[in-house]
């Protein structure tokens, strides 16, 4: 069962961030998965961890266009990258303490920071980036 799904409306006309934000729509769709088929603490950290990691890859290419072409809200999209990567850094410390007992107050949080932050800043970052022939 597919948690999220990818929909025009998420496309921000670049092609590199784009692909990038299917890729985490799809790890949302993993992580909903294994908490779905009840999978162990250790395989849910695994798609967690993997979570994390891709957006820290994600974040870097998104900030390397953003500092190439002097993006001129460079500052308040890093702001909002730093602040995500902590609160899922957070997000999974307490599930690995168990302090979480569901996996559905990550997804939901995860999901609506992610379309907003799409439908939001990355996709003035893509109107950006296309003006400038990027």
């Amino acid at each position: 069962m597919v948690y999220m799904q990818w929909l025009p409306a998420l496309e921000v006309g670049h092609a590199k961030i784009d692909d990038d934000h299917r890729t985490l729509v799809q790890a949302l769709n993993d992580l909903h998965t294994a908490a779905d088929q009840g999978k162990d603490a250790k395989e849910i950290a695994k798609v967690l961890n993997f979570l994390r990691d891709y957006t820290v890859t994600h974040f870097s290419t998104e900030e390397t266009l953003m500092i190439r072409h002097k993006y001129p809200k460079t500052s308040e999209h890093f702001t909002a990258h730093a602040d995500l990567l902590m609160r899922v850094s957070d997000f999974i410390a307490d599930y690995r303490q168990g302090r979480i007992a569901s996996v559905a107050e990550m997804m939901t949080f995860l999901e609506t920071w992610l379309v907003e932050h799409i439908q939001g800043p990355d996709r003035a970052l893509g109107a950006y980036l296309k003006s400038v022939g990027a």
